[in-house]
């Protein structure tokens, strides 16, 4: 089974230039808006879709989102991977284009249909044992603050250099950006689901020196600082889907 955790996200308000280690689906579901990505602005659009680390910005004050955080080692990513090829991003003008990309253009169109319709009709990436494993190391011990890629390698029988390369190949991001990634996602689900628990005491629970080091990446890789996030915690969920 391969499970995919996503972030949900409702937004209607403006997102300055960022970039995270998650694939992004981002679509509206009632004004068009303009983002900007690759250094170029795109006016009027429906949605896109974006790779890992790509910076982008959306201007969205007159339109509610719907923005679909992806992990990168995942069925729903490895099917964007391939979709997209060489391209880091595509921008969709209108509804039927949004929907060819993810094969709903002749059937009902919801977030389950981009979830589900494409785990068998697509191949994904070949799953390499190593990564795998690189990743459960990472998911096991993100919390300490002396994570080492030198380790990381020894417990997968790889250089250091060989598996950065090899996690880049297969993810879309680099093994710190990943840690990184994995480090805020954790951080967002405690300052979502626990309130009474303090920003700083997530912050050092999730692997961060204080928080001010995780305001400082929450708002680089998300546009949005934590107390704005939990302020804004009924627009936002967590999903996890399991794909055959």
């Amino acid at each position: 089974m391969d499970k995919l955790t996503l972030t949900l996200q409702a937004n209607k308000s403006d997102v300055e230039i960022h970039r995270h280690s998650a694939y992004q689906i981002v679509f509206t579901i009632d004004n068009l808006f303009h983002s900007t990505f690759e250094g170029k602005k795109h006016l009027n659009i429906y949605g896109f879709v974006i790779k890992p680390q790509v910076a982008h910005a959306c201007e969205c004050s007159n339109s509610n989102l719907i923005i679909i955080n992806i992990e990168p080692y995942s069925f729903l990513g490895a099917y964007i991977l391939k979709k997209l090829k060489t391209d880091k991003s595509q921008a969709f003008y209108d509804e039927l284009a949004f929907r060819k990309f993810f094969n709903a253009a002749n059937s009902e169109f919801s977030l389950a249909t981009i979830l589900y319709s494409n785990q068998t009709k697509e191949p994904f990436i070949e799953k390499d044992e190593r990564v795998e494993n690189a990743i459960a190391f990472i998911n096991k011990n993100y919390t300490s603050e002396k994570f080492s890629i030198d380790e990381l390698a020894k417990q997968v029988f790889l250089s250091s250099s060989r598996l950065s390369l090899l996690f880049k190949q297969k993810t879309g991001s680099s093994i710190i950006k990943y840690l990184l990634w994995t480090r805020l996602r954790n951080a967002i689900f405690l300052i979502l689901t626990n309130h009474k628990k303090s920003i700083t005491t997530i912050a050092l629970e999730c692997g961060f020196y204080d928080s001010s080091q995780m305001n400082k990446y929450m708002y680089q890789m998300f546009g949005i600082a934590p107390l704005k996030l939990r302020q804004k915690s009924d627009l936002i969920q967590f999903l996890e889907v399991e794909a055959n």
